[in-house]
């Protein structure tokens, strides 16, 4: 199974194999239908929204360290909320992580019955562009696991 990573924004061109699973603290309104916060539905092209990895969102050691890019001192790689986000990732069991994103994959194949290899796609704010993402220490932290995670 494929694991790739885009912005909340490009949803709107997934297929139904492509399982979009949040990576923020915070998700859009509409990524849970503008329902609860944990609330999982599909939107009008079949694709699943409202799906979350907590552990690959930004935990309590972030907090605070980041203050927007126009109050910033610090560029990556310098910046103390995306070297606190990276320790965060290290301190995850990459294999089981990996385990339990591929068995969503599948759950939802099989519900679903798509024949389509299932690509589970994290999602950030952020466009590619802004140093400022966490998509980078993601990037980097699957890429020390020999998986390169392609945008979407």
């Amino acid at each position: 199974m494929k694991i790739m990573i885009s912005t909340f924004h490009n949803i709107r061109n997934f297929t139904p194999n492509m399982i979009p699973v949040s990576t923020a603290v915070w998700d859009p309104k509409w990524f849970h239908d503008f329902s609860h916060p944990t609330h999982v539905f599909k939107d009008k092209k079949g694709v699943y929204n409202g799906l979350r990895y907590l552990s690959l969102a930004p935990g309590i050691t972030c907090e605070g360290l980041c203050r927007g890019p126009e109050d910033c001192g610090n560029k990556p790689p310098l910046c103390p909320f995306l070297t606190a986000y990276r320790k965060q990732l290290d301190n995850i069991n990459f294999t089981t992580m990996v385990k339990e994103l591929e068995a969503m994959g599948s759950a939802i194949q099989k519900h679903e019955g798509f024949e389509e290899d299932p690509i589970i796609v994290l999602l950030v704010y952020e466009k590619p562009d802004n140093p400022c993402s966490e998509r980078w220490p993601l990037k980097e932290w699957f890429a020390e696991h020999g998986y390169e995670l392609e945008e979407v």
